[in-house]
């Protein structure tokens, strides 16, 4: 007999496997060349989330070396995404940050990802889809008290 909790994590595997193909070719489509990689977008949502972080910090986090997140951290330079400021206690430390056009960005993507559920919600009766936006909702409000948790 299958537990709650297994039937809970097969049943998302499955919405996860009827959502992301479409949410994945929809983000190519409308991402175009700028295509972020993995990394790059674990780095917005820190840097979205957070306290801005020095490039040692970041590296700590992403679990990645110095080189590494200073040679991406300068990727995402380019690309307008991040900013570097210098930090106020320590002048040679640089804090980063989101700019306006990475955050931008990111809420791109999650509006990508949210037409994809969206899509996969009209399989739903009227009272199905009302039940998953309750869900939805009381998912945000769990979010916002995990965010503010960590002092984000």
């Amino acid at each position: 007999m299958t537990s709650p909790h297994d039937q809970l994590a097969e049943d998302i595997g499955l919405f996860r496997r009827a959502v992301i193909p479409d949410f994945l070719l929809g983000l190519l489509r409308r991402m175009g060349d700028t295509e972020p990689n993995l990394l790059q977008m674990a780095t917005l949502y820190v840097l979205d989330t957070g306290p801005h972080p020095t490039v040692r910090d970041l590296a700590g986090q992403l679990g990645r070396s110095m080189s590494v997140t200073s040679r991406l951290i300068d990727q995402m330079v380019r690309h307008g995404w991040v900013e570097r400021d210098e930090d106020p206690v320590d002048r040679r430390a640089k804090r980063l940050r989101i700019t306006p056009a990475g955050r931008d960005y990111l809420r791109s993507f999650e509006r990508v990802r949210a037409e994809a559920q969206r899509q996969l919600m009209t399989y739903l009766t009227d009272d199905e889809q009302r039940l998953v936006a309750e869900a939805m909702a009381l998912l945000g409000k769990a979010s916002r008290r995990h965010l503010d948790e960590r002092g984000h």
